[in-house]
């Protein structure tokens, strides 16, 4: 979420995506392949051909004199030709790519899952923030506290590099948070602290609750403002937020 509401407010930049995959064979350098295929424009429908030049169209503009050895190498890691280059000469020929699109446009390279990053990816990732310097490149990568648990340094003593670690809200935040979802609505406050324990929290859990709520008439909307249609006391609230999302998906039709 705050990821989306900060990619909303960014001026004109070029934004390319890539997730992280917890298994399958090939997928070092997946979010990358991702990235590419988004700014080449490369379809399923391609031959190898036809994705190898719309790869080097992304080269077409900037004047390197080594532009095919960088082509060659970056084809290979995302599996656009065959070989397996030197790790070195892959991070450094996919930096330069990069820089070469950064050149154009502000880049933004959203990193998602990074838990399940492998070591190769992480360590280009961390190439691209040491070196990529002259670019206006923005590093994006989003995962979870298990990331630390195999690379404890993430992040740690670089330039121009930020850590934002999200703690569960608290008691009163998800309180506020309630308030804040259902304005002053006339709910009980054992009712609110109710649902903010249920949380533990977890703010996804706060909203889809409310949801459940609303959709089975427990809370119904009056003269502008929510109000609790029965007794809220004896609700029952799904254990988990898995629990939660299944209970409300059961009740479409």
């Amino acid at each position: 979420r705050l990821v989306h509401e900060f990619l909303a407010g960014l001026p004109d930049v070029r934004l390319l995506r890539g997730r992280c995959l917890s298994y399958g064979r090939g997928i070092t350098f997946w979010p990358i392949r991702e990235m590419l295929l988004q700014a080449s424009g490369i379809s399923d429908d391609d031959s190898l051909g036809e994705a190898r030049q719309k790869l080097a169209g992304l080269l077409a503009a900037d004047d390197e004199a080594d532009a095919p050895r960088i082509l060659d190498r970056v084809a290979e890691a995302i599996g656009l030709a065959e070989g397996t280059a030197d790790p070195d000469d892959t991070l450094r020929s996919v930096r330069r790519l990069f820089e070469a699109l950064a050149r154009e446009r502000p880049l933004v390279l959203l990193f998602d899952d990074v838990h399940w990053a492998e070591p190769s990816l992480l360590d280009l990732i961390e190439g691209i923030a040491d070196w990529a310097r002259d670019a206006p490149i923005m590093l994006l990568c989003v995962g979870r506290q298990e990331l630390l648990e195999t690379r404890p340094t993430w992040g740690g003593g670089k330039l121009a590099a930020t850590t934002i670690q999200l703690e569960p809200l608290t008691a009163a935040e998800s309180d506020e948070l309630v308030v804040g979802l259902l304005g002053h609505a006339d709910l009980d406050e054992g009712v609110r602290r109710r649902i903010a324990e249920a949380a533990d929290g977890n703010p996804l859990f706060v909203e889809e609750l409310i949801g459940m709520l609303i959709d089975d008439g427990s809370i119904v909307r009056d003269d502008g403002s929510w109000s609790a249609a029965r007794d809220l006391r004896t609700i029952t609230v799904p254990p988990t937020i898995q629990a939660l999302l299944a209970a409300r998906l059961d009740r479409l039709e």
